[in-house]
């Protein structure tokens, strides 16, 4: 499934050879994308982050939408470094930690998980633009990230018993549980947006809604003008879900859909959603006994996301957070 900051300029002269003999003072200026309480993201940091995903929005044959989908990427950057510093600011008041053998663990595990080696790792990477060095201190910050965020939320989120029994009375005990896979093309509204913004991005979705019914492919159309980070990689794909576990509006609409049907723009969660029902498929139910530790863990981890949320739009209102992106 945001935040502000000020930019200032810092300038700094630097000596640099011309011709082999003169030497002249060049000023390199260098701009602060956000001011997070005593912290700053510079604007060379957004850039240097966004470089993946700006190679997605140069395919953009339309020269507004190009410029428009490579803002919203720069947003997206600045807000998950905003998030960044947030959390080391909280980690710093938890007195929490990382240390090298902590990311040397993480990389063994997530080489384990994908049956590669160094030599393999190290290929993906430069695929991805990325050095080892970046890419350790980008596991850090995410190790970082979920320490916090469990202690901060997941350690108070409990599921019970009656809550997981619950849900099965609902979607499963009847004999059968209908599962959908779906996939998406959010169009976000910015923080503060009038009614003519709000309107304009409406339109932006709903042209999008007809590219897809009209044929093209809803995966490149996701990976192109999407605005949500988290699947846009993925050409949208929201994976295989049952009821009660996304946004009420955007469920009701995708269990009403026929596979392959393309509907919206829906208004939910901050945006304008367009939706592609991938797969529908309706399973006899497995006992309680069997599904209640998975049940359960699911609920946990929606009920982790939402309180999330709600936990760094709280670090925000107690931080001096300025931005000027």
């Amino acid at each position: 499934m945001r935040r502000r900051c000020a930019i200032f300029v810092l300038t700094f002269a630097i000596a640099v050879p011309l011709l082999g003999s003169a030497v002249a003072a060049a000023r390199v200026v260098e701009k602060i994308a956000a001011v997070v309480g005593d912290d700053i993201v510079m604007a060379s940091e957004v850039e240097e982050k966004a470089v993946p995903f700006l190679a997605e929005a140069a395919r953009v044959t339309d020269q507004g939408q190009r410029s428009a989908r490579a803002a919203a990427i720069r947003r997206e950057v600045l807000d998950r470094l905003i998030d960044d510093q947030l959390i080391a600011q909280q980690a710093s008041e938890l007195r929490l930690s990382v240390s090298s053998e902590d990311v040397d663990k993480s990389i063994e595990e997530i080489k384990r998980q994908n049956g590669i080696d160094d030599q393999q790792l190290a290929q993906a990477l430069r695929g991805q633009g990325m050095t080892m060095g970046t890419y350790r201190q980008d596991l850090k910050k995410q190790i970082l990230r979920f320490r916090v965020i469990n202690i901060a939320v997941g350690s108070k989120v409990a599921v019970s018993d009656e809550d997981v029994q619950s849900y099965y009375d609902r979607h499963m005990k009847s004999g059968a549980e209908v599962q959908v896979r779906a996939s998406h093309v959010f169009i976000a509204i910015p923080d503060g947006a009038d009614a003519g913004v709000v309107a304009e991005k409406q339109a932006a979705a709903a042209a999008l809604l007809e590219r897809a019914k009209a044929g093209e492919d809803f995966a490149k159309l996701a990976r192109e003008h999407s605005e949500d980070a988290a699947t846009r990689a993925e050409g949208g794909d929201l994976g295989t879900f049952g009821k009660d576990m996304l946004p009420k509006p955007i469920e009701e609409l995708v269990f009403a859909m026929e596979i392959g049907e393309v509907r919206g723009p829906l208004r939910a969660d901050r945006g304008f959603h367009v939706i592609k029902l991938v797969e529908k498929k309706t399973k006899p139910a497995k006992p309680f006994a069997e599904v209640r530790e998975e049940l359960r863990a699911q609920l946990r981890q929606k009920e982790v996301e939402r309180q999330t949320k709600s936990y760094l739009a709280d670090l925000r209102k107690k931080t001096l957070v300025d931005v000027r992106l």
